[in-house]
């Protein structure tokens, strides 16, 4: 079972260490902006949790580390409102499992957790937004009910995100 927690003080070498794993394969990953300086990167966390003196075009957020026991094993994020580009091209959540811990059904587990603290913040429906060519991310929205609404051109990232739609409001059946 994996287990979200709100970063402190006491996450930095884990974070660090995270963050490191993806730098060294040359990839991204979501809240790894100033991650360097920690202090920073968890004052600015916090502020986004309280929507408190945030940068422009940011929006209130939980950012969740996601332990497997006591290892790191991925990074959740979920925006209580979205902006116009927001609501085009980035969503409500982001996920993402570092890469030797993948194929392992951990991103499926982290969305499903996620959407259920979705729906305690009182999210009525949560978008998801992912690359058109990542069918990892989309068979993970998938399995969690997600209904593909439509593809848009980001011409920021001069690339195709596929917009998934998940309804969070109890059935009536």
């Amino acid at each position: 079972m994996i287990k979200f927690i709100l970063p402190d003080e006491t996450n930095r070498n884990d974070v660090l260490d995270f963050y490191a794993e993806f730098e060294r394969r040359g990839e991204s990953c979501i809240g790894s902006a100033g991650h360097e300086d920690y202090a920073a990167w968890l004052r600015d966390k916090r502020n986004r949790s309280s929507g408190e003196n945030l940068p422009e075009g940011c929006v209130r957020e939980n950012f969740y580390l996601c332990y497997e026991g006591s290892r790191l094993v991925g990074v959740f994020s979920l925006k209580f409102e979205l902006t116009e580009y927001m609501l085009n091209y980035g969503g409500h959540v982001g996920y993402a499992v570092r890469r030797s811990e993948r194929n392992r059904g951990l991103a499926a587990e982290m969305l499903e957790q996620g959407l259920r603290l979705a729906r305690s913040f009182g999210l009525e429906r949560v978008l998801a937004v992912c690359g058109e060519d990542n069918y990892a991310a989309q068979k993970v929205v998938a399995r969690n009910s997600g209904v593909f609404e439509n593809k848009m051109y980001d011409e920021k990232e001069k690339a195709y995100v596929n917009r998934f739609w998940i309804d969070l409001r109890p059935s009536m059946t």
